[in-house]
Formats: C-alpha cells, sequence, structure tokens
C-alpha cells in the first residue's frame, strides 16, 4: 500500500466520524468544541489508543497516563504520559479531518450544535468489524475520562496550550 493511500484512510472523514461519534457516546454529555479536537490526535496514535484499549468504566486520566509500564515495542520502562506526548504535534495536522467529521456527524443527525455539541444517537462499537473496533473502543474510553475532566485539566497534564 502506498504512502498516499495510507494517507487516504488515515484522514478519512467517514471513518474519523465514527471515532468522534464513538468518543460522544462515551462522553455521555454534552461536550464543548475544543474537546473534539483532541479526540483524533489521541486515538489514531498508536500507543495511546493502546492505553486506552486497556482502560475500564473507571479510568481516569491519571489512572491510564501516570504509572510506569512496560513498552515493549521500545524495550523498556517509560511512564504512560509519554504515550501523549505526540498530542500537540499532530493537533494541527486533525483540524481539517475534525472539521469534515464533525460537518459529517451533523448531516448524519447524530448530533445537534447548541452552545456546545449535543450527541442525538449513539454509536455501538461492539457492532463493528473486530480488525477496527479498537479505534471506536478506544474512543468510547476517551469520552468516558474526558468527561470526569476539563478540557484545561488535560491541556495542564499535558503541559500544553493549543487553540482550537
Amino acid at each position: 500500500m502506498s504512502i498516499l493511500h495510507i494517507e487516504i484512510l488515515m484522514y478519512n472523514p467517514f471513518f474519523l466520524s465514527k471515532i468522534i461519534h464513538s468518543f460522544l457516546t462515551g462522553y455521555k454529555k454534552e461536550v464543548d468544541l475544543k474537546t473534539i479536537f483532541y479526540v483524533l490526535p489521541i486515538i489514531m496514535y498508536k500507543d495511546s489508543r493502546d492505553r486506552l484499549n486497556n482502560a475500564r468504566t473507571d479510568s481516569t486520566l491519571y489512572s491510564l497516563f501516570s504509572k510506569e509500564i512496560i513498552m515493549k515495542e521500545y524495550n523498556t520502562k517509560l511512564n504512560s504520559k509519554f504515550t501523549l506526548n505526540h498530542v500537540a504535534e499532530l493537533f494541527q495536522d486533525y483540524i481539517e479531518p475534525t472539521k469534515q467529521s464533525i460537518i459529517i456527524l451533523a448531516n448524519q443527525k447524530n448530533i445537534r450544535f447548541q452552545s456546545s455539541i449535543v450527541l442525538l444517537e449513539d454509536f455501538e462499537y461492539n457492532k463493528i468489524a473486530p480488525s477496527i473496533r479498537e479505534y471506536f473502543k478506544s474512543a468510547y474510553y476517551l469520552g468516558q475520562i474526558f468527561s470526569k475532566i476539563e478540557v484545561s485539566e488535560f491541556e495542564s497534564f499535558l503541559e500544553i496550550r493549543t487553540k482550537a
């Protein structure tokens, strides 16, 4: 598969809209637009996606991303916060795909814009093919985790400030 084909798949707004839809299902309440822009940089990065796929309903940002873990790929122990270090770098790359994905969700009547984004219909990641389910499962758990904190707490945790 060529790099162009991989990029087309990675930035496919229909696929990415389902990831955001799964996040919103896990979030379970109205969400401000700024929060949505963090979803794709986290989920599309394998290391952070893997951490989220090991989440439970009671997992928190700190229980998943603030402890030492063995990283087999790197043959060392690292703080799991390392798996989120890429967010600031990838943030700009996912602004346009996130906007397109939000438009798709609105056109499909899965969300509604008010002062924030309101989920109208849940996304059931369990019904998705196992080969890609990990994206949606991790997005769902990210939604649960983010629903327990403010986006400013996440930014403070990573020591980043971005504009969405």
